[in-house]
């Protein structure tokens, strides 16, 4: 058997080391990256590390960014890697908790969060926001004989919302001649209507697809609120260049159907039209690329 010199086992030492300092490490789980050559015109963008894009959001965000295989999935995900390959940057996405996102971006320590997450104006206090890419909607469910199939024909007839949902805050601000009776979950609310005791349930599209493939029921229209400045990518408030290209090709992405494509696949239980046309008007109504800080 060989001996071990001296230099031999503290090279074994140190490798030894090293793989404990690394097995205890608290690198973030889930990383992935999606290469895309960088080229010199990346070197403008305000990113942490040249010609990447590093990327924080929560891995349970369906449909807009989760991981599902081993891999970071959603409407969102698809979106922003689009985006990131058209600019030349590579794409760096780890997972942690909801609530670390937004301080982990204004902390410099992340380039940009996502997941469907809404533009308000404390979050605005201490990040900047990105054109929307989704507006958030619920799905009237009436039963399959129902004549309701507007929004006009809702008025006088009884509603069923879950309680303190957004669909509960737009129904009271313009369903007014409405009935609105709140249930504790959107399947007492489901079995309400089944039982014949209300005329409709206002609730999310997951919501509105399992209750319309499993009963008798049919979706007839999206309430979208027209207040609402819909959810975006969150960015650190001095990255005005990565702003101003992410808008430009969140715009060309609308306007070449990229976005619609890319709702209709990783969300299919939404009705993507209402979306693209909120969008569209969201978009002409902010013209500049320099939003949310103009």
């Amino acid at each position: 058997m060989k001996k071990m010199t001296k230099v031999s086992l503290s090279a074994a030492v140190m490798a030894v080391t090293l793989l404990a300092a690394a097995a205890c490490s608290s690198a973030p789980a889930a990383v992935e990256e999606s290469a895309s050559k960088p080229d010199s015109k990346t070197s403008q963008f305000e990113t942490i590390k040249p010609g990447v894009l590093t990327i924080v959001t929560s891995s349970d965000l369906t449909p807009f960014a989760y991981i599902k295989d081993n891999e970071w999935q959603g409407v969102d995900v698809a979106l922003v890697k689009h985006a990131a390959k058209n600019l030349g940057l590579t794409v760096e996405i780890t997972a942690h908790e909801f609530d670390t996102l937004i301080p982990l971006v204004a902390g410099g320590q992340a380039d940009l969060t996502m997941g469907s997450i809404a533009d308000t104006d404390v979050r605005r206090e201490t990040v900047s926001f990105t054109l929307p890419d989704i507006i958030g909607n619920n799905a009237l469910i009436v039963p399959n004989e129902s004549k309701i199939a507007d929004e006009d024909d809702v008025k006088g007839k009884k509603i069923g919302i879950l309680q303190a949902s957004q669909a509960l805050e737009y129904a009271e601000k313009y369903w007014t001649e409405s009935e609105i009776v709140t249930f504790p979950s959107n399947n007492a609310a489901r079995l309400a209507l089944s039982g014949g005791g209300l005329d409709g349930i206002l609730v999310d599209p997951q919501s509105a697809k399992q209750f319309t493939d499993q009963f008798p029921l049919k979706f007839v229209l999206s309430a979208v609120n027209p207040d609402d400045r819909g959810g975006a990518w969150i960015l650190n408030q001095d990255a005005d260049k990565l702003r101003e290209a992410l808008n430009e090709e969140l715009r060309t992405a609308l306007e070449d159907g990229t976005t619609q494509k890319i709702l209709d696949k990783w969300n299919p239980a939404d009705n993507s039209q209402p979306v693209i046309d909120w969008l569209t008007e969201y978009y002409e109504a902010n013209p500049s690329n320099l939003y949310s800080e103009e």
